[in-house]
């Protein structure tokens, strides 16, 4: 959560946001600071998806148990990912839009352009979008046998880079029906950064290691670590051979580590999820008290995103032409600071209800 608040620190304050998208070259970075500013804070998305996944495996076993049959635990999943689409448009777009307006024209200009075609009036959908759809799928599917999981994200995988027009195609229209499910950009009155399918992928991931983990709990660290080995190795094997990316890498290490984010390639994703679940592996192996203030906000995760949105937004109007990369982290620094007892607070008040209170969905 905290890593995923440098990158929006860094378009609300910096005003600076890299896309790294099929229809452009990779962006270029200046230096080291700048490249992992952006770099650092990929872990977060493939993340957060996978995260669900084994939350979701966690949350419908913990019911079972409470008693609850599987279709009250299935109507919850689809509320919920209903509930994460229509906060999209309701409580975060706004705060996205104040940043925009609160943006100085020339800054702006700055801003990489989204391909397809721009309209007047936008319906942004962004990740709780993406969230909501993926919870809702395997809400519904996550008792499928590991087989059908697997195959269901190998299918996701193949049709979403089958459906990716070439960067050619960049200006040209794109249907609504392509952009909510496999290309991202924008066209009629839709614009989309994360296209639905391709969001599966991780998500589903998360649903089959979340069964694994709930069968052989004691096995955590050594299964992520191996799936993070296979990962990384997997990396490696692409970037060698050209495979698993839509652009080629340009030259260094920091281009050889940059990938399409936009949509996510096989590239992305075996590097992401791979340093994820390396993470999840050590933390697992050796846990450190002097990352438990961190839980705080991971305990609220929902609460904490559209706070540190709103509190971006606000202070955005004082960085109009945008700021330096440590004026950025400074101000990054004091947010995370101020929502601290916000966070800890709003824990309380959310672990104190029972179970089936709807306070405990988010």
């Amino acid at each position: 959560m905290v890593l995923m608040a440098i990158d929006h620190a860094s378009f609300f304050t910096a005003r600076v946001h890299p896309a790294e998208t099929w229809a452009a070259p990779p962006p270029y970075y200046a230096d080291v600071p700048a490249f992992l500013t952006r770099w650092l804070t990929h872990l977060c998305a493939p993340g957060f998806f996978m995260l669900m996944g084994i939350g979701l495996v966690w949350f419908a076993e913990s019911r079972r148990a409470a008693g609850w049959s599987s279709g009250r635990i299935t109507r919850l999943f689809v509320t919920r990912g209903a509930m994460l689409l229509l906060a999209q448009h309701v409580l975060e777009n706004p705060a996205w839009l104040m940043g925009l307006v609160s943006m100085d024209p020339a800054a702006g200009a700055a801003q990489p352009a989204l391909p397809g075609t721009p309209a007047t009036v936008m319906v942004g959908l962004a990740v709780l979008s993406a969230l909501g759809i993926a919870m809702i799928v395997w809400g519904i599917c996550w008792r499928l046998p590991l087989w059908a999981i697997v195959a269901g994200c190998g299918a996701a995988l193949w049709l979403s880079r089958a459906m990716l027009p070439e960067m050619s195609q960049a200006s040209e229209a794109i249907p609504v029906w392509k952009l909510l499910l496999f290309v991202p950009g924008q066209g009629g009155i839709v614009q989309n950064l994360y296209p639905w399918v391709i969001w599966l992928v991780p998500a589903g991931v998360g649903v089959a290691l979340g069964r694994v983990f709930q069968r052989e709990p004691q096995s955590v660290a050594a299964v992520a670590g191996l799936a993070a080995g296979a990962g990384l190795i997997a990396f490696v094997a692409m970037r060698a051979t050209g495979l698993g990316e839509v652009h080629a890498p340009t030259a260094g290490v920091m281009g050889w580590l940059t990938v399409t984010k936009y949509p996510p390639t096989e590239a992305f994703f075996a590097l992401m999820l791979g340093l994820d679940l390396a993470l999840i592996a050590a933390l697992t192996k050796w846990p450190s008290r002097g990352l438990t203030p961190l839980e705080v906000y991971g305990r609220v995760p929902f609460f904490f995103y559209l706070a540190h949105l709103w509190a971006f937004a606000a202070i955005s109007w004082a960085f109009r032409s945008g700021t330096s990369f440590a004026v950025m982290y400074l101000v990054w620094a004091a947010v995370m600071v101020a929502l601290y007892p916000a966070c800890q607070r709003y824990a309380r008040f959310k672990f104190s209800k029972p179970i089936t209170s709807p306070w405990r969905v988010f």
